[in-house]
């Protein structure tokens, strides 16, 4: 039996720097920086929530929950790495302060692996996936990554990644109720690490906005209003949603559209497992 979490070896074809136009999400500032945002924080955080994971599997006593996390771990892995090739060519633009931004990110990751709890490394993931989730499955209904003036390259990438973040959606969740369950715990590293999340996304968007603005002009910048809106405002009501004592991914509405997606991802992958 096909088991529901599939590791996919994809090939993407990576634009070369003189090809990548920074605004390669519908044209947008805002929605091309946010993106630009997660491919960059992808790549501390992932290589960080396999660890976590890895490190408290011999704790887990179920064997199919183990399988699973097995299996995130592997999913997880494949995204960082690709994001990686993609984010070669977005810093290859040289933004000023944003290798500081991106040291301070993987020095507070590597900080916490060494300084801090089981639970609190699996709190911080829980926290981050309970958000992604709901975002997921709002980015790809939203017909962004089919809009006539994104790019193709990057919508494959994000497509794909925010697929999986849907397939393996309870599986943090999953764990961490299975290890600790406190709910204000939960709620707590909820709160803590979405406001991580979206203080990266903050800043880079600010970063990006003011390198990119000086070189092309205002369409290329994003407006306070704007970076307000898509790092504190919108959010909201999903963050909310991950802090109530009733929340479970598993209550979810995920329609058959992504299981329609997924096999057509599975189709083009170079391998699957």
């Amino acid at each position: 039996m096909t088991h529901p979490l599939t590791v996919r070896m994809m090939a993407f074809e990576v634009p070369s720097t003189e090809d990548f136009n920074p605004l390669y999400i519908a044209g947008n500032a805002t929605l091309s920086y946010l993106h630009t945002a997660l491919g960059l924080y992808a790549v501390y955080l992932e290589p960080f929530m396999v660890k976590s994971m890895r490190r408290v599997m011999p704790q887990i006593r179920d064997e199919a929950l183990r399988e699973s996390v097995d299996r995130f771990c592997r999913q997880e892995s494949q995204h960082y790495q690709k994001h990686a090739d993609f984010n070669k060519v977005v810093l290859a633009r040289n933004y000023p302060g944003l290798e500081v931004r991106m040291k301070q990110l993987r020095d507070e990751f590597d900080g916490y692996l060494r300084d801090r709890s089981d639970r609190f490394c699996i709190g911080f993931v829980e926290g981050f996936e309970s958000y992604t989730a709901q975002s997921a499955l709002t980015m790809v209904a939203s017909g962004l990554y089919e809009h006539e003036l994104t790019d193709p390259r990057f919508a494959k990438l994000f497509k794909w990644h925010l697929i999986e973040e849907i397939e393996h959606r309870n599986v943090a969740y999953d764990i961490y109720q299975h290890l600790y369950g406190s709910y204000l715990v939960r709620a707590y590293m909820c709160w803590r690490a979405q406001r991580h999340l979206f203080r990266f996304y903050a800043d880079c968007m600010r970063i990006l906005s003011a390198a990119e603005g000086g070189r092309g002009g205002a369409h290329y910048r994003t407006s306070f209003k704007h970076r307000l809106l898509f790092s504190r405002i919108s959010p909201f009501a999903k963050r909310l949603r991950t802090l109530l004592p009733g929340y479970t991914p598993h209550h979810l509405r995920v329609p058959a559209s992504i299981s329609t997606q997924a096999e057509q991802l599975s189709s083009k992958a170079v391998s699957i497992q």
